[in-house]
């Protein structure tokens, strides 16, 4: 019986790299830009469900059942991105080569839509790419927040004019600006750094140890 669903399970993989190679195909005939786009939107679904990585988990579970490695994933993460962005940004200034920062507008606004979209991950089960990575797990929870998803998305461009108009002008807030490069990166670095300390004593408090 075991040796049957793994043969249906090979089948079933082999048929479905086929279908991918020859989607692969087609798309270069269409663009090559798209095509690289779906070859690296599928390394990264891959990765997300190989790693069960989620942004909505790294948050959540160290509070709901005390599982605190996504945690650090995410804090490494940040770690490694923060002094790449700095970097990249500033070998583009050294080279005048063309870069867009967009800070967007800071203020009470951001408190609420921060306090909605966590309780809205929560309720969700994931955020946008934890929901898409369920779906094509069978998960049909996240099919129905996947139509929520869309919905907010379309009133989230009808009423766009709106917010600009209310919040657009709202000052933005750039650490670089306001104190320098380097003094930013260690900043976020220091920050980091503290709360993974938080983040492992909050998992030996859990486990008992120390």
């Amino acid at each position: 019986m075991e040796k049957k669903a793994l043969t249906s399970q090979w089948k079933l993989n082999l048929g479905f790299s086929f279908f991918i190679l020859m989607l692969i195909v087609l798309l270069l005939q269409v663009s090559i830009q798209l095509t690289l786009l779906f070859a690296v939107s599928l390394a990264l679904g891959f990765t997300l469900q190989k790693s069960r990585f989620c942004f909505t988990s790294a948050f959540r579970d160290p509070l709901l059942v005390g599982y605190t490695t996504l945690t650090e994933a995410l804090i490494l993460l940040l770690a490694i991105s923060i002094p790449g962005f700095a970097i990249v940004s500033n070998v583009a200034g050294i080279l005048h080569l063309p870069l867009s920062l967009y800070v967007t507008p800071f203020g009470i606004h951001t408190f609420v839509g921060g306090i909605l979209f966590g309780i809205g991950m929560v309720m969700a089960g994931g955020c946008a790419s934890g929901i898409l990575m369920r779906i094509g797990e069978g998960f049909a929870m996240q099919m129905i927040a996947f139509a929520g998803l869309m919905i907010g998305a379309i009133l989230g461009k009808y009423s766009l004019p709106y917010w600009r108009a209310n919040f657009g002008e709202a000052p933005g807030i750039f650490l670089p600006d306001i104190i320098g490069w380097l003094p930013a990166v260690v900043l976020q670095l220091l920050i980091l750094f503290f709360l993974w300390k938080v983040t492992r004593w909050w998992k030996r408090k859990l486990n008992g140890v120390g």
